[in-house]
């Protein structure tokens, strides 16, 4: 299927000072079907090297940073030769070879016309160990397929073309409002994970989706020893991914995990899933620039995925079947699919997070999300079931006078009243990208 990262890496590929590019994200996101598979045609060669397969490629990394050298290795125990500028050379679970690391700013600067990638997932715990080529070369990030990569693949092509084109301040058709929020249902069924959604755009199968998903859980949690960390606490991380899905949208607690477990050990089972990429943080900010007013301490969770977020929280996939409506509308299935959406729409960068509160006895506010942009920051209050009366959304820009407008993301069509723009849920995405692309 294809990932719109694409597009940016026949960018890098064709760019003059071209570096080597470090694909990060969670197991399972498609980060070597991408390298392999879609973006390798545009080469005349591949040579794929799995560290984890293969380990006795990390001999090329044992004699030092001699490039020359290491090339002559590996073509001697790959048996074909590198050909320049027309071969993709391309480190495949790379964590278990932190010399290649080190090697890529090498490369970067011995010999720069050579296309080299390296992807793996549970990089930064490898990363934080080593001295990283800081400068010498490019990082992208690779999350779940989003909902504007799953309309494109399920043949919906025309439809997306519909919501790109389309001006926000005129209502959608009817119809294709219709369709739009009946294929946003089954996307957030089933969630962006590419062999879930792969299987589902083929078979239509909720049941096969749901038994994909389990799995996908139970292989994260057979990683779990995989986390090499100065923490010895390994053992509580099972018991925060267990929790983690059930608390997606609300400030989080460590007590909301367990009473019983120091919050310290629970900490490090979160700091953990976090380099896992398997959590996100959203933290709390006070005010603008976001950066310079957030709150470490004060955030609320995101989890990889709404289909494996809903599987983590053993909700049955039929209930989309019979009962969507007011799935559609809960809180936090919501709150994950916008999150999911920014992350999905950051330029291929991982993405920091954050939403906009204020305590304040006997008024307290909270907006979701605080979106930035190349043209400044914009509020987005996501809103399941009746829309309110966006009272925190008010505040929020009655205080700060230089937000032009804010956003509302729910089930409704589009719409202008005054400074608040409604967003249908489907189009978020697409109303994100072009912010981002201005």
């Amino acid at each position: 299927m294809k990932r719109f990262i694409e597009d940016n890496l026949i960018k890098w590929k064709d760019e003059e000072g071209r570096k080597p590019l470090i694909l990060s994200g969670a197991r399972q996101v498609g980060k070597s079907y991408l390298i392999e598979q879609n973006f390798a045609p545009h080469f005349d060669q591949l040579l794929s090297i799995n560290f984890e397969k293969q380990p006795e490629y990390n001999n090329c990394f044992e004699s030092g940073y001699s490039t020359a050298s290491i090339l002559r290795k590996i073509e001697a125990l790959a048996g074909t030769r590198i050909r320049i500028g027309s071969t993709l050379v391309f480190f495949d679970e790379i964590q278990f070879c932190p010399k290649a690391i080190i090697a890529l700013r090498y490369f970067f600067e011995e010999i720069p016309a050579l296309h080299i990638i390296a992807a793996g997932s549970l990089l930064e715990f490898t990363i934080e160990k080593i001295s990283v080529p800081v400068g010498r070369v490019t990082f992208r990030h690779l999350g779940p397929m989003s909902f504007e990569e799953f309309l494109y693949n399920s043949g919906n092509q025309f439809l997306l073309d519909e919501i790109r084109s389309h001006s926000i301040i005129m209502p959608f058709p009817e119809a294709l409002h219709n369709r739009a929020t009946a294929l946003v249902k089954e996307y957030m069924a089933v969630g962006g994970m590419p062999q879930v959604l792969a299987s589902f755009i083929e078979h239509q199968d909720y049941l096969r989706c749901q038994e994909l998903l389990s799995d996908l859980l139970e292989s994260y949690i057979k990683d779990f020893p995989k986390y090499n960390s100065k923490y010895s606490d390994l053992k509580y991380i099972d018991t925060v991914f267990s929790r983690v899905p059930h608390l997606v949208g609300n400030q989080f607690k460590f007590v909301q995990i367990s009473r019983d477990i120091q919050s310290k050990y629970l900490r490090n089972g979160l700091e953990l899933l976090n380099k896992a990429d398997l959590v996100k943080l959203i933290y709390k900010t006070s005010g603008i620039p976001l950066g310079a007013n957030y709150n470490p301490q004060r955030f609320k969770l995101l989890f990889l995925d709404i289909g494996l977020m809903q599987r983590g929280c053993d909700l049955n996939i039929s209930r989309w079947i019979t009962d969507s409506y007011h799935l559609i509308n809960a809180g936090p299935v919501c709150e994950q699919f916008v999150g999911q959406e920014i992350c999905a729409n950051s330029n291929f960068k991982r993405e920091r997070l954050f939403f906009w509160g204020r305590d304040k006895r006997g008024s307290s506010a909270e907006v979701d999300y605080m979106v930035e942009h190349a043209h400044g920051v914009t509020p987005v209050e996501v809103k399941a079931g009746a829309s309110g009366r966006l009272k925190s959304m008010h505040l929020l820009l009655d205080t700060y006078r230089d937000l032009s407008e804010g956003i509302k993301v729910s089930l409704d069509n589009f719409e202008r009243k005054n400074n608040i723009q409604s967003i249908p849920i489907y189009a978020f995405g697409s109303w994100l990208r072009e912010k981002r692309l201005r």
